[in-house]
């Protein structure tokens, strides 16, 4: 299987910058981090999709919706044949990773 193209929604480009920026305000060290680890999970996802992911519940909505973890932030896609679509990131309190 070929990698799938990465689409990334404004929102989810919004939600990364808002997300750089308040770690910026603790320092450039935890801004770099989060940056780095939601990144890196991105370019992973046009690899394997489905790995280390699980199913969003985003019910009626057809298609195949998931999240993946990326450090203490949940990102949301649509899978499709060819790409990935990247709709937003949000902070996931369940599994905050303390520093």
């Amino acid at each position: 299987m070929k990698n799938r193209e990465i689409i990334i929604s404004d929102r989810a480009v919004n939600s990364l910058k808002r997300i750089i920026a308040k770690h910026q305000l603790n320092g450039f060290l935890g801004a770099d981090k989060a940056k780095e680890a939601i990144i890196s999970r991105l370019r992973r996802l046009a690899v394997n999709a489905e790995k280390d992911s699980r199913k969003a519940k985003f019910g009626r909505l057809d298609g195949d919706y998931r999240s993946v973890l990326a450090w203490n932030y949940r990102i949301y896609y649509r899978l499709e044949d060819e790409e990935v679509h990247v709709l937003d990131i949000f902070r996931d309190i369940e599994n905050e990773v303390r520093l």
